[in-house]
């Protein structure tokens, strides 16, 4: 009885990282649907109410309340990459210390104020160590697999074009001034044998198709 009460407890442990991800996630997924449906229906103007207001206090996310999730800034776009399972609002602050507190709360974030998608479009997140969350799974992604970004209604398709590791001291050079492009950018989940800090994983995207309308 006391082994059995013990792997509960083991696994109850082992679950609540997951648990706590699913929510912030079930959480930013609302966020998501109003943004989609919004730009889907741009003549329909919703009142704000207290869901749908996301300029509140500063407590980071880990262990925390739905409630806690609000951004600083606007969702800039939705990156959607089907190979691994992935949906996420790209917020953009109103200064770096926004985009900074953003991707504190496990939000992607744009990597400036100004860049578009005309541009080399820089997103930054976060690799969680829950499997699945955030860009746990950036480094399964290859040359040649494919993405959108999802960005006023409007559908852009890319394909991967780069896939690179690097020190973020050695990292400069794999950021080029390139047009039409979609840059992920986060850390390994593990320290690479032969480090000693963990390096950034970045994958280029070049846009290769634009949708009038997503899902038309």
């Amino acid at each position: 009885m006391a082994t059995l009460v013990l792997l509960v407890i083991a696994y109850c442990i082992y679950r609540q990282p997951y648990k706590e991800a699913e929510k912030r996630n079930n959480y930013e997924d609302d966020l998501i649907d109003e943004y989609l449906e919004k730009n889907d229906s741009p003549t329909q103007q919703k009142k704000p109410t207290e869901s749908t207001n996301h300029s509140q206090d500063n407590t980071e996310y880990m262990y925390s309340d739905v409630g806690d999730y609000s951004f600083h800034g606007n969702i800039d776009s939705i990156l959607v990459i089907d190979k691994i399972n992935l949906k996420k609002a790209v917020i953009r602050g109103n200064s770096i210390e926004d985009n900074d507190f953003n991707l504190s709360l496990y939000y992607f974030v744009t990597a400036d104020l100004s860049t578009t998608l005309n541009g080399n479009y820089i997103i930054y997140g976060h690799s969680s160590q829950v499997y699945g969350h955030s860009f746990n799974r950036l480094d399964e992604l290859e040359m040649g697999d494919s993405f959108y970004v999802i960005q006023n209604g409007i559908r852009y398709n890319y394909r991967v074009e780069a896939v690179d590791r690097a020190l973020r001291s050695e990292s400069s050079p794999y950021f080029p001034d390139l047009e039409n492009r979609v840059t992920l950018v986060s850390c390994e989940k593990h320290l690479a044998k032969g480090y000693s800090e963990k390096r950034v994983i970045i994958v280029r995207a070049v846009q290769v198709a634009i949708n009038s309308r997503e899902g038309k």
